[in-house]
């Protein structure tokens, strides 16, 4: 139907029961049809499990750190690099789930060291909110706990070079004579602070401004 990817819920919690994983055996096969298509896979995992049925199904993405797990294990790290699995961390959206703070410190400093052992590990970063799920349209806090793991190089490349690498979009992520005029201007140099990612004076698609701030 012209769908450009699929999203699995390898775990979710479903109403008070505790969480539900998917059968690796049914992730498989979705992901074995969507790839036949050339189509990409991502997946939200919510512990352990899900993450296993991530790795067994050979989806393409984690949609989410999992804030239940403090940390990856090595051999989990070894085969998404086999794999070549990317990682949204998606940080922000823990510290919006849960009232008690100290939980919400908790759950971030899990999911900001499984985006440190992850990059480290030489996997692709790419960056996403789950703005949908959550309404908090404001990057700043995202690019911020993204910064306690990598460099302000590294959250700019999960914005720019490294999605257009992993989704073969040969033309996008780079400011270069042929390629796509999809540009963000900013309001500050995001190098000497990360949070200047998140104020955009200008959005630019296929040449053509579609967002300029008052």
């Amino acid at each position: 139907m012209g769908e450009d990817g699929i999203k699995l819920f390898t775990g979710a919690f479903m109403g008070d029961k505790p969480v539900v994983n998917m059968d690796p055996a049914i992730a498989r096969a979705a992901v074995d049809v969507a790839h036949a298509q050339g189509r990409r896979v991502f997946a939200h995992p919510q512990n352990k499990i899900g993450v296993e049925t991530v790795i067994v199904a050979d989806v393409d993405v984690l949609a989410h750190t999992t804030p239940g797990e403090r940390a990856y294990s090595e051999d989990q790290l070894a085969r998404f690099k086999a794999q070549g699995t990317a990682l949204i961390p998606t940080l922000a959206l823990f510290t919006t789930v849960v009232l008690d703070p100290n939980v919400t410190n908790r759950m971030v400093a899990a999911t900001v060291n499984q985006l440190k052992q992850f990059s480290e590990n030489g996997g692709t970063v790419l960056f996403g909110t789950d703005v949908g799920f959550t309404t908090q349209y404001d990057t700043t806090q995202e690019v911020e706990l993204m910064h306690r793991a990598l460099s302000e190089r590294q959250v700019l490349a999960s914005l720019t070079t490294n999605p257009a690498t992993f989704f073969k979009a040969a033309k996008k992520g780079r400011v270069e004579q042929g390629f796509d005029a999809d540009l963000v201007v900013l309001d500050g140099d995001p190098l000497s602070d990360v949070g200047n990612l998140a104020k955009v004076s200008t959005t630019i698609r296929a040449g053509r401004v579609i967002y300029q701030k008052p």
